[in-house]
């Protein structure tokens, strides 16, 4: 079995390591990584120092975990002590101490934190081609293609993230619903214009949802556009999650902070107080009323206010705290993503909860 390129990595960096490996085999030439080659009833140790000794290229992939194991180590010095064309690729930024530290500091280092995984990539092939890790052949087996991906790519994955985000708020409506039913027919005085009023409310909510996720897919796919063609339908469907747990939740913490607040009185409506000096019994009791009705509408459009704008800032935190989420999975993929980025898809996604319907 031709083993041209040899990946030496640590297990937590396995989802990227695979999606490197595949990307290098079927462009490159012939990869080898303990994970994909070595079979049942092989020694794995045998095969990984065999595999080091007849490979064209040495692709150590970095982070904190891959410094602190001992295989990483000696796979490192095995490579070192064959004098291998070796390729330090920082994934996951730590401090590099002992062999690792030599490599960082004495060999051309490709830092996935700069940059996106196409322009990465397209260094890394580069250098191989340069070393003779090439398939059969001799042609070059990789062109660069643009290196800013098309607003076709772009654009056709917001829909994924509408549709994601309208699951996820059918969820969240539907448990709302339910506890409304159980409590309109423990009054006996559950109907059909009920179930009606509850199905309008489904499809706003459907409709909300999905315009809501159209304008966090376009803050998100306008942030993240060098890093596009790594986004997919797995990155998305949290969200689903996300919002049919957190707006019940945040809704129902609204609602406690509105009910205390109320309780120790931060929370009041006081009417003038009614004269009954020169009037009649009747006007008197008229006013009285008046001025206690005043007061009870008052407290109600109060409490609605204060709700709502709990329930605002709650979608809001929320909203944020998942995009957040989004860019961290993308990272795996991408460790390119500035903390800039991040925080222009937080914002976008904490703004998009308010601006749809009943979203």
């Amino acid at each position: 079995m031709y083993k041209d390129i040899f990946i030496s990595y640590s297990r937590r960096d396995q989802e990227f390591v695979t999606r490197l490996a595949s990307d290098l085999n079927e462009q490159v030439a012939f990869v080898w990584f303990d994970r994909s080659t070595i079979q049942p009833g092989q020694k794995w140790h045998d095969e990984i120092m065999e595999g080091i000794q007849e490979c064209k290229a040495f692709i150590r992939v970095l982070s904190l975990d891959a410094m602190e194991s001992r295989y990483v180590r000696e796979e490192v010095n095995k490579a070192l002590e064959l004098g291998k064309a070796i390729f330090p690729v920082i994934y996951r930024p730590a401090r590099w101490t002992g062999e690792f530290e030599s490599l960082v500091r004495e060999v051309q280092t490709l830092d996935l934190r700069s940059g996106s995984y196409t322009d990465n990539f397209q260094k890394l092939v580069d250098g191989l081609i340069e070393a003779g890790a090439v398939k059969a052949g001799g042609e070059r087996p990789f062109l660069r293609p643009p290196t800013k991906p098309s607003l076709n790519i772009v654009l056709s994955k917001i829909p994924g993230w509408a549709f994601a985000w309208g699951l996820g708020w059918l969820v969240f409506w539907i448990v709302v619903l339910i506890v409304l039913a159980i409590i309109v027919a423990n009054q006996g005085s559950l109907g059909d214009k009920d179930f009606l009023s509850f199905f309008l409310i489904l499809l706003s909510a459907g409709v909300g949802g999905f315009t809501g996720g159209l304008l966090a897919g376009l803050f998100t796919m306008l942030a993240l556009r060098p890093n596009a063609p790594s986004i997919s339908w797995k990155h998305m469907s949290p969200t689903i999650r996300i919002w049919g747990i957190s707006g019940p939740l945040g809704m129902f913490v609204s609602g406690l902070i509105t009910s205390l607040m109320i309780a120790i009185g931060a929370i009041s409506a006081q009417g003038a107080e009614p004269d009954c000096s020169g009037v009649g019994l009747g006007d008197c009791m008229g006013q009285i009323i008046g001025s206690a009705l005043g007061e009870a509408i008052g407290l109600v459009i109060l409490m609605l206010l204060v709700f709502l704008l709990f329930v605002i800032v709650a979608w809001l935190l929320t909203g944020m705290f998942a995009g957040w989420l989004a860019v961290r999975h993308i990272r795996r993929l991408e460790p390119g993503i500035t903390t800039g980025q991040g925080w222009r898809v937080s914002a976008g996604w904490g703004a998009a909860p308010s601006s749809p319907p009943l979203s």
